[in-house]
């Protein structure tokens, strides 16, 4: 029979999906920056610039006030959500994507954006990219959630949503689908591509429908000219300097960080400290504030003097450090793109003043240097290139761009693997994986594949005893406890063949004699961290123990069963069983559970929340099953089937397989008792 052709209509439904996202996320996106733009003119007066508004409409009193204000109205938003942080931008996005952590709820995601509107608005130095793709991701996992998609297809689709942020963020469809790819999911599979593709596409027509279809930098793209083949090559050199330069950015940002958690003053006098800052600095440059497009048109039109830049790109940062380091929410990619191009500019001052370039390349080096410190911030030089060339629409850029892009990432590489998104999720004690195979084994737990089938022996016990043990066990090691049932070693099968031919031996030896040191593991220890222990090639399984003292053994682990997930996994077959031993044979008898254990009814806990079932955080106590959810459906209760890709929502409950002490000891967390069924 020829097998049939076309998509599945299961396939279909990501490209529709993504194509809801991606409108979507151009419609709110435009709308948000629409709002922005009434914010500021409310605040600062009429003017095409907001430094230009600042400079003629504010006193300089007035200019000190409107981000002191902003920050604080920031601060005080931030007071609803009651000390928690909710994942916010990038960085927390691409955690929820790869590492399948978290959630994204809706009223603590307006709340936020509604404090990022507050420190924009007010000109804060930092993006509005950050909100936008916030905005796009919370409607991808409302979505989600709708349509109740599993953990994967929910990663894709929260990654369109990060796509039509950005996208409208920059009018660049092409640099926001491939930001997603190279940065937030770190895979350029067809599948995943081709709906990422679809919500960056559509967020863009939004956006030129809404806020026009002109390339962001096109008119000062046009004093952009050809560079001849030296000084592409110089642009070598400009990359270099590039990623050191982000490193400076990148510790300026972090010791910013530092100093204002070290006042430990409130959200609302933080930011507003962080806003006076801002303020302060444009009493004199106001071109510090906001987004920073006028800098560029300053350091890209005519040859404004090296004093001037140096001076833009000094106070530039102080202003992103102050609104990034007080807690302003939104993104570092705009301002990332003002300092490169003074950062270009200085270069192109360099060059002239040697005689090695003239007043009329200074553009050029402006964008190259854009491109340059994106490239070595975010260590993501496709993306940069790619932006350029799509804020500019000039061709010319994209050979000495490409060449300082790439040098730049790989400068800022071997200083510090880290980007700025994988350096802010390291902090937060969190490690992204670098591709499938290693997103497997960071993953997946130890008590995904714990076997409890394990056989024990009294370290008294005679070699007759141990023996008879070896001989009915179907493999070759058994566990040594002692009287308080604490874990001593293990005896494996050839630890004995010695004095089988001794008989004057086995009669004085006991199983304390052939133990030898057992290699153990922890429940919540990700598959990365106990891989290493299996390269004695005679070890076959790991002791599983608890954390109190003195260890008892939990279960074991065996090698096969570790490489089969992780193939399972790779390959997105996520099949999950949970063993239940029956005392009977005959098929037809009634299941009788596991001594100790018992079926109980409970919420879903605080820290599953937003986790599919497969994905439970490491926290969470061992030897619990999850066997069935029961969700609220058309004002009646629905029971299904608790499936490795069901995600768990607030309000659900789960039925779960456990010993009563487990479900106690995670009742703890939630509150509340379980009731029993």
């Amino acid at each position: 029979m020829q097998p049939p052709k076309g998509i599945p209509l299961r396939a279909f439904a990501i490209f529709l999906l993504a194509a809801v996202v991606g409108t979507a996320g151009g419609l709110l996106g435009s709308g948000f920056q629409k709002g922005l733009d009434w914010i500021q003119a409310a605040l600062c007066g009429p003017g095409d610039e907001l430094s230009s508004a600042v400079r003629n409409n504010l006193a300089w009193w007035q200019t000190l006030l409107v981000p002191t204000a902003g920050g604080f109205a920031a601060g005080c938003v931030l007071l609803l959500l009651r000390g928690r942080k909710p994942p916010f931008g990038i960085a927390d996005l691409i955690a929820i994507v790869q590492l399948r952590k978290g959630t994204i709820r809706l009223r603590e995601c307006a709340v936020q954006i509604v404090s990022s509107a507050c420190t924009i608005g007010s000109g804060g130095s930092i993006g509005r990219e950050g909100a936008n793709s916030q905005i796009a991701a919370t409607l991808a996992t409302l979505v989600a959630r709708w349509t109740r998609l599993g953990s994967r297809p929910r990663a894709v689709l929260i990654g369109c949503g990060v796509a039509a942020g950005m996208a409208t963020s920059y009018n660049a469809p092409i640099a926001g689908a491939l930001f997603v790819m190279e940065v937030v999911l770190g895979n350029f599979a067809m599948n995943v591509f081709a709906p990422i593709v679809v919500a960056s596409v559509l967020a863009t027509i939004v956006r030129k429908w809404l806020l026009g279809s002109y390339a962001i930098y096109n008119e000062t793209a046009a004093f952009v000219t050809d560079l001849p083949w030296t000084l592409i090559l110089a642009t070598v050199l400009l990359g270099v300097l590039c990623g050191l330069g982000a490193m400076l950015f990148r510790t300026a940002l972090t010791a910013g960080r530092n100093a204002f958690a070290r006042l430990r003053l409130p959200p609302p006098l933080g930011m507003a400290l962080g806003g006076l800052v801002v303020g302060a600095i444009g009493t004199f440059m106001p071109e510090a504030w906001g987004n920073g497009f006028e800098v560029i048109e300053i350091v890209a039109h005519g040859q404004p003097a090296i004093g001037v830049v140096l001076t833009l790109f000094v106070w530039k940062q102080v202003a992103t450090v102050a609104t990034v380091g007080s807690g302003g929410l939104g993104g570092i990619f705009t301002p990332n793109l003002v300092i490169g191009a003074a950062f270009g500019a200085m270069f192109a001052f360099l060059l002239r003043s040697v005689g090695a370039a003239d007043d009329a390349q200074t553009a050029t080096f402006v964008f190259v240097g854009m491109a340059g410190l994106t490239a070595a911030t975010m260590h993501a030089p496709v993306t940069a290139v790619v932006l350029v060339f799509e804020l500019t629409g000039h061709y010319e850029l994209v050979l000495p761009v490409m060449l300082c892009s790439i040098v730049g990432s790989i400068t800022a590489s071997l200083i510090d693997e880290d980007s700025y998104y994988s350096a802010a999720l390291r902090q937060k004690g969190e490690q992204l994986p670098g591709g499938i195979e290693d997103l497997a084994v960071r993953t997946t737990f130890v008590r995904d594949v714990l076997r409890r089938d394990c056989v024990t022996v009294r370290d008294t016990a005679p070699f007759a005893e141990v023996m008879a043990l070896l001989g009915e066990h179907r493999g070759d090691t058994i566990y040594v406890v002692d009287g308080r049932a604490a874990l001593v070693g293990r005896i494996e099968l050839q630890d004995v063949k010695h004095f089988l031919n001794d008989p004057s031996l086995t009669a004085a030896v006991i199983a304390a004699d052939l133990t030898r040191p057992v290699v153990t593991a922890r429940a919540d220890d990700s598959i990365a961290a106990v891989m290493p222990r299996f390269d004695d090639p005679e070890l076959r399984e790991l002791a599983v123990v608890g954390d109190a003292q003195p260890p008892r053994l939990l279960g074991r682990v065996r090698h096969q069963d570790v490489i089969t997930t992780l193939g399972s996994e790779v390959l997105g077959q996520q099949r999950r069983s949970a063993r239940v031993s029956l005392d009977g044979r005959a098929a037809d008898e009634d299941l009788r559970l596991p001594p100790g254990y018992a079926l109980h009814t409970l919420p879903v806990p605080d820290a599953w929340i937003g986790l599919s079932v497969d994905a439970v955080p490491e926290a969470s106590p061992g030897g619990i099953v999850v066997v069935t959810v029961i969700r609220p459906e058309g004002g009646r209760t629905e029971h299904v089937a608790a499936t490795p890709d069901l995600v768990l929502q607030d309000g659900w409950e789960v039925v779960v397989l456990a010993t009563r002490e487990a479900v106690q000891r995670l009742d703890q967390g939630v509150g509340e008792g379980p009731a029993e069924p």
